[in-house]
């Protein structure tokens, strides 16, 4: 039986090998094929291939066990060759190299290093030949794949392929998965679909390999609503070849809190500045809470997660803009307002600094957009715009005309409300418009206007723990 190219077969021991093949250079080795073909018994499928056969043979199928020879001492780069190119084709069985002379074909070290698992000696007895056997299926293991052990715990241990692909694990390592360990293996899974390891690729897997042997590594990944710390230790153990120890580490709560600390610092100090701006941030977060609530949205924890935190940040660019342009009692001019236009640009850089909130930094990038097109910095038009950019431009537009600022007065609640149902379409998202104005009275305003009386440190956490929950 002989198995496709790029299958990895579990094999353990001689009697896992069910077909090999002795490739020739030369004259077909008929001694050397009846000692192989004694040392795997009866139920092995034995045959012999020339060089270039053993090429063609590999485009559709392969045998579990190639013997490559190089009986004569002649032209070993030839055989080494063949070696690489088996391998770089992706060649998973065993490759051995026969030969009368090792130290004419470079010695251990150099044999290996082509992609040979071990090497056959002509005069090999049978209990050699088979202890040499054994040992380069050892070899071929280790080759082929890594061990994964995860927090220590010696009941979640993984045996993986160098993209992730699961070829053993224990009980304990199934538990979670609602199948046993041959039904995992059998399915072809990854280990980032059992383990929630999403950032193995591209940061676990690099890691194992020998340079790394006994070094420590730390790092940061977002699995979908969880920001994880990763620490690996990679080992070398003799019976198995590398293993990674990986300790995975919940610190969602941690980042976001310490995070949203220092952002909420900024907009604090920023309101030192201009006392209007950590009140109105509070509101529009509220008002843009009550649209989604209204709009069936609290189900989609991302979607929250993003219109939340943007709605309290989504002045923080402000901080750029200069006190002369940022205070002024009369209308701003066209220098002015330009420079003031940056401030979601500002706020969209300084979010973007961490990778867990970019969904929201996007909103703030784009909360001055509007469907007409006539909106800054970008401006994006009618879907273009982020649903969520949309919901913060109507609450942050009905707080600031319902609220005193240097250059004018708070206009009038029914006033503020034609203004925004006359620019639905045009200024302000239709849908999200209708959704705010079927709901907001002048009591659900003064409420907003009392708790945002609370520091934004204190929404801050509210918004952390609605997140997380």
């Amino acid at each position: 039986m002989s198995h496709p190219l790029s299958l990895y077969k579990k094999i353990d021991s001689i009697g896992d090998i069910e077909s090999a093949a002795v490739v020739h250079f030369d004259d077909i080795a008929d001694d050397l094929s009846h000692s192989i073909s004694d040392a795997f018994g009866v139920d092995c499928n034995l045959f012999q291939i020339s060089s270039s056969e053993a090429e063609s043979l590999l485009a559709g199928t392969s045998p579990d066990i190639l013997f490559i020879t190089a009986l004569e001492n002649r032209s070993k780069e030839e055989r080494f060759d063949l070696c690489r190119r088996l391998r770089e084709r992706g060649y998973e069985g065993v490759i051995m190299l026969v030969t009368d002379d090792i130290d004419f074909m470079g010695g251990t070290p150099y044999i290996t290093s082509v992609g040979f698992d071990n090497y056959l000696l002509k005069d090999d007895d049978r209990t050699r030949l088979i202890d040499n056997i054994q040992w380069a299926i050892l070899n071929r293991r280790r080759r082929n794949k890594s061990s994964i052990q995860f927090d220590n715990n010696p009941d979640m241990f993984f045996s993986v392929d160098r993209r992730g692909k699961i070829y053993d694990l224990n009980d304990g390592a199934a538990a979670d998965s609602n199948l046993t360990p041959k039904e995992i293996v059998n399915a072809g899974k990854r280990i980032y679909d059992l383990a929630s390891l999403k950032c193995f690729k591209e940061v676990i897997q690099p890691l194992i390999k020998k340079q790394n042997i006994d070094k420590v590594f730390s790092n940061t990944c977002e699995e979908g609503e969880v920001v994880a710390q990763i620490r690996t230790k990679v080992h070398n153990v003799s019976t198995i070849g590398l293993v990674a120890t990986i300790v995975k580490t919940d610190i969602t709560e941690a980042m976001y809190s310490n995070t949203m600390d220092i952002l909420i610092n900024s907009v604090t100090l920023l309101s030192h500045r201009d006392n209007y701006t950590a009140s109105h941030s509070a509101r529009v977060f509220y008002y843009a809470s009550r649209i989604a609530d209204k709009m069936g949205l609290l189900g989609d924890r991302r979607f929250i997660r993003d219109l939340y935190i943007a709605a309290l940040l989504h002045d923080i660019g402000k901080i750029g803009v200069r006190d002369h342009i940022l205070l002024k009692e009369g209308r701003l001019d066209d220098d002015e307002f330009a420079d003031l236009a940056q401030h979601p640009i500002r706020g969209y850089e300084l979010i973007q600094h961490y990778s867990f909130l970019h969904g929201a930094g996007e909103l703030v990038r784009w909360h001055h957009e509007r469907p007409d097109g006539r909106g800054y910095p970008d401006g994006l038009k009618g879907n273009e715009i982020p649903l969520g950019a949309s919901i913060i431009a109507v609450a942050d537009g009905f707080d600031a005309m319902t609220t005193c600022r240097p250059y004018r007065n708070s206009l009038d609640f029914d006033r503020v409300i034609d203004e925004i149902r006359d620019n639905l379409g045009g200024q302000f998202n239709k849908e999200v418009g209708e959704a705010f104005l079927s709901q907001i009275t002048p009591v659900i305003v003064d409420e907003v206007h009392m708790i945002s009386a609370k520091t934004l440190s204190e929404i801050s956490q509210e918004v952390i723990s609605t997140i997380l929950t």
